[in-house]
């Protein structure tokens, strides 16, 4: 699903929600069939969010940061399976260096190389096409269109569908924090709201 909206429109607030930073005031969603608030800490380790922040250690390399990720979700990973992450998202003559010196686009890779190390149930992002040039918007559209393709859901906020169109997806708009169905390419009356938590 891919959520459209003007600034302030609540799509933020929304995966926020989702992501367990903020509890909702009413209403109920589940994660794999549970209820996301029953345990929160669980329900963190079935997602993966990734926001205007990349939430890395300036002073780890790419490598040290993703370590530290896969050691907090209890990964059992080999540092080659780690250093093969950040190959596969263009760091590798960055490997060893700290992500402090990193341009915003370098860190953006840096936090996406969860998303192959994890392979979440639900992966949640809120404007991923900010600070990446035209190929990294390639490259980000190729890492998620794989990670549909296995079965993973994805919830993007983003001002830019033009970049999105690329990949296969629901688009929704947000309103006043209220989701509208998309009314071209579903058919829905501009004012149906739609429950989805």
């Amino acid at each position: 699903m891919v959520l459209f909206g003007v600034n302030g429109a609540g799509k933020s607030t929304l995966l926020n929600i989702l992501s367990t930073r903020f509890r909702p005031r009413k209403g109920s969603y589940t994660i794999n069939g549970k209820e996301a608030w029953e345990d929160p800490e669980w329900s963190r380790n079935q997602l993966i969010s990734i926001g205007h922040y990349s939430h890395l250690y300036g002073h780890l390399t790419p490598v040290e940061n993703l370590q530290f990720f896969a050691d907090l979700r209890d990964l059992q990973l080999s540092e080659a399976k780690i250093k093969e992450a950040v190959e596969a998202v263009g760091l590798k003559r960055f490997m060893r260096r700290p992500v402090r010196g990193f341009s915003a686009g370098m860190r953006k890779r840096v936090a996406l190389a969860r998303v192959l190390l994890a392979s979440p149930s639900l992966l949640l992002l809120d404007e991923p096409y900010t600070a990446l040039d035209v190929h990294g918007v390639q490259w980000l559209n190729g890492i998620l269109a794989d990670y549909l393709k296995q079965g993973g859901t994805m919830i993007m906020a983003t001002h830019d569908p033009d970049r999105v169109a690329a990949l296969s997806h629901i688009p929704m708009r947000m309103s006043e924090g209220k989701l509208i169905a998309d009314t071209l390419n579903h058919g829905y009356s501009e004012e149906e709201e739609l429950q989805v938590c």
